[in-house]
């Protein structure tokens, strides 16, 4: 099989691997669909390489082989996959939260991850699709859409309530997409021209260039002086921590998905004078991975609006290129 690998300092190659085999317990998928994720930027943009590893954490595809142990899934099913393989066997894993295992084991780091014609997965870490969800959308469930349901979920976003998304990338887009689906009011931001108008596109209420506009003045001016119910921070970045926290009315909560700047952002002062609730979110457990699929089977709602770029995994050298510029949506691989 071919997959992509990383040379160092923001350069790839596509490489022959032997095809996997399936061992106890596990399953072979054929890939369909996959994303880049900005995560993926983050070691595709590290000075050393990684010449032993596939990158790529969000695979969907069809059951090409199985292994001994294997019961439930069957040759042929269409699948997206739970990203993170655990031990299966502690408090954690019981609850579908295979991230937090002490094992923990995610594609593209510890172990070959799905930018390659064929990835490994354990029997139960496979959500079995209908046929109403693409491929494209197994992808985005599991990591970017998920993301963004599962912190919409925690956010709780309604019909009832006005959402800030901050940083319109492929996860603040799922965000737009995900919240306008469950009936909120919502309001995108970010710096990128592209992006701002993709998030229109998809359905925001509201778009705003935060190198424009005052992006507290004009949310203000939208959900009026006590600001926003919820926020969903998206960029990584200082600028959208910030005023995440600042929008938010009295009583307003805020979810932080997004990974990059580390330089403390947070008065604890104003946390607990305004009785805000701030929470981090990272992926989404097992059980949402089957709710997500129902979610977008009921609703014939699908991530396709925010896919901009598609690439065979041939042109994966391409593909990271103009991931890389950050001015897009979501840029996928496809077989």
């Amino acid at each position: 099989m071919k997959g992509v690998v990383f040379l160092g300092d923001r350069k790839a190659t596509i490489k022959d691997f032997p095809d996997p085999e399936p061992g106890f317990g596990e399953v072979l998928i054929r890939m369909k669909a996959t994303g880049i994720c900005g995560s993926d930027l983050h070691v595709y943009r590290r000075q050393e390489g990684r010449e032993d590893r596939i990158p790529g954490h969000e695979p969907s595809g069809v059951i090409e082989a199985i292994g001994e142990g294997v019961e439930r899934i069957k040759v042929g099913d269409r699948v997206c996959i739970n990203h993170y393989r655990g031990c299966g066997h502690c408090v954690h894993c019981a609850a579908g939260y295979f991230q937090w295992c002490h094992q923990a084991k995610g594609y593209g780091g510890p172990i070959d991850g799905s930018h390659a014609d064929f990835v490994l997965s354990d029997e139960r870490n496979c959500v079995v699709m209908p046929e109403s969800v693409s491929f494209t959308d197994g992808a985005f469930i599991a990591c970017a859409g998920g993301t963004a349901y599962s912190a919409m979920r925690k956010l709780g976003a309604s019909g009832n309530t006005t959402l800030a998304v901050f940083g319109l990338g492929p996860v603040g887009l799922s965000g737009v997409l995900m919240a306008k689906a469950m009936g909120g009011y919502v309001i995108g931001i970010d710096v990128i021209d592209e992006r701002v108008n993709l998030a229109k596109q998809i359905g925001a209420d509201v778009v705003i260039n935060a190198q424009k506009e005052d992006a507290l003045d004009v949310i203000r001016q939208v959900a009026g002086a006590d600001g926003t119910d919820l926020a969903f921070e998206a960029s990584g970045s200082s600028a959208g921590r910030i005023n995440a926290v600042k929008c938010l009315r009295r009583g307003g909560k805020a979810a932080f998905v997004g990974i990059g700047n580390n330089e403390p952002v947070i008065n604890p002062t104003e946390i607990i004078g305004r009785e805000l609730t701030l929470m981090g979110s990272y992926v989404l457990p097992l059980q949402q991975s089957y709710d997500l699929v129902n979610f977008l089977d009921r609703r014939k709602l699908s991530f396709a609006p925010i896919v901009t770029h598609e690439f065979s995994i041939t042109d994966g050298v391409e593909a990271y290129q103009v991931a890389d510029e950050s001015r897009t949506g979501k840029v996928v691989f496809t077989w």
